[in-house]
């Protein structure tokens, strides 16, 4: 019985059609592609994008210029430099350097922020491509980007 059992699985295709019946699900079935540039999917909960500074509401960084970022990068991405302002008191970043040839986007600065809310943090951002490495080096007025003014700055424009 087992011979001709495989002799007629054999005969009449039946492992071809079976993968015919495959590709004719597919073919037929819901299309999930993505039109990228007009269409972005939407990112995970746990997407590590770019990093960014943050502002509260009245426009003032959040950084206090701690540098614990700085020292809990095991890469040495960061250069941070501040100054206490007179009137408030407060420890403020006048230079923040981000170097992200550099970044393993490991997520121990965001960790390290003594802040709250957080004043570096990670952005759904993902489009990083750029041809020239000197965009690579992010200064403080860089590390506030989104959107479309990042592109811009990756592709060398203007930042307005």
């Amino acid at each position: 019985m087992n011979k001709v059992s495989r002799f007629l699985k054999t005969f009449f295709l039946v492992d071809i059609l079976r993968g015919l019946a495959v590709t004719r699900r597919f073919y037929f079935g819901r299309k999930i592609t993505i039109q990228y540039p007009e269409e972005v999917q939407p990112s995970p909960e746990r997407f590590k994008g770019i990093l960014r500074l943050y502002k509260d509401e009245n426009g003032k960084p959040l950084c206090i210029a701690c540098k614990a970022c700085q020292r809990a990068c095991g890469t040495n991405c960061f250069d941070i430099e501040g100054v206490r302002d007179p009137e408030t008191r407060t420890l403020r970043p006048v230079k923040y350097d981000w170097k992200l040839d550099r970044c393993t986007f490991c997520g121990l600065c965001v960790e390290a922020c003594p802040t709250t809310p957080k004043s570096i943090r990670f952005s759904e951002e993902f489009r990083m491509a750029t041809a020239d490495k000197s965009r690579l080096l992010f200064h403080m007025e860089d590390m506030y980007l989104m959107g479309k003014d990042l592109q811009k700055f990756f592709q060398g424009e203007s930042k307005t």
